[in-house]
């Protein structure tokens, strides 16, 4: 099983400064190498405390020169936001180039309303200003030329430079949230990448919708999914869950305010109308019953206990990988070393030498 350091830069609360904050989230991804992770994600946004990577490919950038052999992945790159695919295509290949061919590409759509309207983009638009970017960045990434007339973008014929050297396609990753999203990863060919908001027991559902549409509209069986989970590793169980309860919360607010999850404001946008019936079932429920349901499909506990908790998500997901965070929520950082370091200790080891199949599945193939 590959497994995958996730850094979110994050500062709710702003109880320290950005600057602290990076100092201490960038020291925390220098480590994950020699702790045995295989690679490095990070995600875009913009404009709030949820998380403060604005420029994906520069950090990713920032950390190739920090490391030498761990893969670099964007968990994701916003295509709607961004007005000039090409600059996309482009910098994917100058990481690529830096990094002697380390570079992952994860797409995502976005949700975030603040985010679109500092843009100045609106969000009905954003399903076919993805498919249009996706289009225009793998062609060139292929190609090495940036070519297109579209509905929203027009390009004129350019090489890139740096040209690239590989295929992304075996590198190529997409979030998926809703289920209507999960044809859309198949149809490109790219690698189902999930965050389990809603239980695995629904996410499992999705899992399943992806590899059926992948298999019709690839010819081929799908490589395992990256799931992306929130962790706290603590020798004493009481201890790990105080923690998973109180920082794991904090973390879902702040997500909820900044997606405005539970507003109203999906209901008008058909693109979004998942997210509509989303927010609808969260203002009957409430926050803080939702924001228990999200701390329950994380992973926390004595290392036994998250293997056992893996082990349940496997058996349910099917094929996957893992991304992992260990900072999140204002957690002190001392708090959060602690944790990944015992993660990488007694947990990590052991999922290096699991299959990314559930053992009863593995044993019928």
């Amino acid at each position: 099983m590959h497994v995958g350091y996730a850094a979110i830069m994050q500062n709710p609360n702003r109880q320290l400064s950005d600057r602290e904050v990076y100092k201490a989230e960038l020291r925390m991804a220098e480590m994950a190498e020699p702790l045995g992770f295989e690679s490095i994600w990070t995600v875009e946004h913009h404009f709030t405390d949820y998380t403060m990577c604005p420029s994906v490919t520069e950090l990713l950038a920032y950390m190739a020169g920090r490391t030498e052999r761990i893969g670099l992945g964007t968990a994701v790159l916003i295509l709607p936001w961004h007005k000039d695919p090409g600059r996309i295509a482009v910098e994917m290949s100058m990481l690529d180039n830096l990094s002697n061919g380390r570079a992952l590409m994860g797409f995502g759509r976005g949700i975030g309303r603040v985010e679109y309207d500092g843009f100045g983009i609106p969000m009905e638009e954003s399903r076919d200003r993805f498919d249009e970017s996706a289009e225009i960045i793998l062609q060139g990434l292929e190609t090495g030329f940036i070519e297109y007339d579209g509905k929203y973008f027009k390009q004129e014929r350019r090489e890139l430079r740096p040209r690239p050297f590989k295929s992304f396609k075996d590198r190529l990753y997409m979030a998926c949230q809703s289920p209507d999203s999960a044809d859309v990863v198949a149809d490109l060919g790219a690698t189902m990448m999930i965050f389990a908001i809603s239980p695995w027991e629904s996410r499992a559902k999705d899992v399943e919708r992806y590899r059926a549409r992948y298999r019709k509209s690839q010819g081929k069986e799908p490589p395992p999914i990256v799931a992306n989970i929130f962790c706290v590793c603590d020798e004493d169980a009481g201890r790990a869950e105080e923690n998973a309860l109180n920082y794991m919360h904090e973390y879902w607010i702040s997500a909820l305010d900044h997606y405005e999850m539970d507003g109203t404001h999906f209901g008008d946008k058909k693109v979004y109308n998942y997210y509509a019936k989303s927010a609808e079932i969260m203002r009957d429920r409430g926050r803080e019953s939702v924001t228990e349901l999200f701390t329950n499909n994380q992973v926390h506990g004595t290392p036994q206990q998250i293997l056992d908790k893996i082990h349940r998500i496997r058996d349910m997901a099917g094929p996957m990988n893992l991304n992992v965070s260990f900072s999140f929520g204002g957690m002190p950082f001392d708090e959060a070393e602690k944790s990944m370091r015992l993660f990488a200790a007694e947990v990590l080891p052991e999922l290096h030498r699991w299959s990314c199949e559930p053992g009863a599945k593995k044993a019928s193939a």
